[in-house]
């Protein structure tokens, strides 16, 4: 290079520092640029949105949501609460076992000593009553054969009573020497009341005939 005498060395060193200054900005930039990569890298990776996953806290599981407008409602009225029946079936009958005598105008108790079927234990045929266990609706039927010593017309009569009141009565008129007389019913009983069977016979003496004819039968049926 050719330099001036005079101001040669200036001149060469203002040369060198542009050079050097040149590099220096260069370089400047360079590292800048390193440096604004590195922050936008940072600040990409802190503004990424990251899912939000907080812990659930015990009190905010058990939080009660916010009650609803209340509205006054009346009560549906209670149904009636109906007595149910026992499981137990009530029913019964027995018949006469033997020949029984009948005298005139005096109320005889019949005897029905031939128990048939008693289903509930209510039925004494050694005394010919019935005690009902359970109170209740019970259809009751008695029926007497009976026959009368000479060929006049009598009058018979058959009772059903209950603790010793009659409740059904049958009376019938018979002109023939051999009749039959039923009384039957339905009737509410309670349980331990004592159901029997009376006849009476008038203007002769009569004799009623054990067997099939002669009997006393019940059930409850309510």
């Amino acid at each position: 290079m050719a330099f001036k005498r005079s101001g040669s060395r200036l001149v060469q060193r203002k040369t060198v520092c542009k050079k050097v200054v040149r590099k220096k900005i260069v370089l400047k930039k360079i590292i800048s640029k390193k440096f604004v990569c590195q922050k936008q890298i940072t600040k990409k990776q802190i503004t990424k949105k990251q899912p939000c996953q907080k812990p659930i806290c015990k009190k905010q599981i058990g939080k009660k949501t916010p009650d609803k407008k209340r509205v006054c409602e009346r009560p549906a009225p209670k149904k009636p609460i109906r007595k149910k029946h026992p499981k137990h079936r009530s029913a019964f009958k027995a018949i006469a076992g033997f020949n029984q005598r009948l005298y005139p105008d005096e109320l005889t108790k019949v005897w029905f000593q031939l128990e048939e079927f008693d289903l509930n234990n209510e039925y004494h045929p050694a005394a010919s009553i019935f005690c009902p266990k359970c109170t209740g609706v019970y259809s009751l039927t008695a029926s007497v054969s009976f026959q009368t010593v000479d060929f006049t017309p009598v009058s018979a009569h058959l009772q059903i009573r209950i603790n010793g009141v009659p409740k059904m009565s049958d009376q019938e008129n018979v002109s023939s020497r051999r009749g039959i007389i039923d009384a039957s019913g339905i009737i509410q009983l309670k349980a331990g009341d004592k159901v029997e069977v009376f006849a009476k016979i008038y203007g002769e003496r009569a004799e009623i005939l054990g067997g099939l004819a002669t009997r006393f039968e019940g059930a409850r049926i309510n």
